[in-house]
């Protein structure tokens, strides 16, 4: 049960899906407005009486879209990134934003494991000819390589990128070279800092594993990709907008790259003529990476926080 508020009922609007359980909880706070779909007309509307808004990766809480919401106390983003907020203009409003910054990581590190093993034994490739009766020919192809013998390079070494290098260096015997633009501190597996440049050159594996800022905006770009190891492979589970997709295309094309797996793209999703879509020796999920029973309970437990602050009470993952 939710505790006494400071004030109340309160205004809430839950703008994309949310699970059942999350929204009976807010109930019990105040009146609850669903909107799903979202657009921004909508959004505008409904939270120019709100105190709590709780959004989704896809909505864009803009500047505008604050500007409409005189009474806002609280931002619950269900997830880890918080690019589509203005915070900027949230924190000069006075808004707490609070987030799930752990909710998704180790449903995207399996995510991530489960992408590398399907490029380096090439496991969508043989389930299509097992499938149209080529069994043979699929076992005569079917020569791939172990991972202990691959260098992983991750480029982000926070929670998600600290995960999968566990998995892969503990687990898998890989070598694991990382580059962040902080100290990440001491790490309980073996694991090198490197230049960035030296990581694409030696890397057989790239991971990317960064939060989508101006810095990162496009980071994997024709030169960076020039720069990757030959035969080498990329995965992305973090941003789409990291990844210029039309490079990564042109790479793979050219054999530069000997494969990519992403579940993120840029735009999203891709036109169904972009030639990342036809390119040889790829993995495509559909922005999935915390789509788990456990990832979506932790992100839909943003309500939780949104309650602290409604009380009055400190937060626990606010974003400043």
């Amino acid at each position: 049960m939710i505790g006494p508020m400071s004030s109340g009922p309160f205004q809430i609007v839950f703008a994309g899906p949310f699970d059942v359980a999350p929204v009976e909880r807010m109930r019990q706070a105040g009146k609850v407005t669903l909107l799903d779909p979202v657009d921004t007309p909508a959004l505008m509307s409904a939270v120019q009486s709100c105190d709590a808004l709780l959004a989704r990766s896809h909505v864009q809480v803009t500047r505008g879209v604050l500007e409409h919401a005189p009474k806002l106390r609280v931002i619950g983003r269900a997830g880890v990134g918080l690019e589509n907020i203005d915070l900027a203009v949230a924190k000069e409003r006075g808004v707490t934003v609070v987030y799930t910054p752990c909710a998704a990581t180790e449903a995207v590190a399996d995510l991530t494991v489960g992408m590398i093993i399907a490029l380096v034994r090439n496991l969508t490739v043989m389930d299509r000819l097992v499938r149209s009766s080529r069994f043979q020919e699929a076992r005569e192809a079917a020569l791939g390589c172990e991972l202990h013998e691959l260098t992983l390079g991750i480029v982000g070494m926070g929670r998600i990128g600290r995960a999968l290098a566990r998995r892969c260096s503990l687990g898998f015997g890989m070598k694991v070279i990382y580059n962040d633009i902080v100290d990440v501190g001491p790490l309980d597996f073996p694991a090198q800092a490197v230049e960035k440049r030296v990581l694409y050159q030696e890397a057989d594996v790239v991971s990317v594993h960064v939060p989508l800022t101006d810095d990162t905006r496009q980071m994997i770009d024709a030169q960076a990709l020039s720069c990757f190891k030959a035969g080498s492979l990329l995965i992305n589970t973090a941003r789409g907008a990291v990844v210029d997709c039309d490079a990564l295309a042109d790479a793979l094309a050219g054999r530069r790259l000997a494969g990519a797996a992403l579940d993120v793209f840029d735009p999203e999703p891709l036109p169904s003529a972009h030639p990342l879509l036809s390119a040889p020796n790829t993995v495509f999920t559909p922005h999935i990476g915390a789509r788990t029973v456990g990832g979506q309970a932790r992100m839909n437990a943003v309500v939780d926080d949104v309650i602290r602050v409604l009380r009055g009470e400190p937060s626990r993952y606010a974003a400043w």
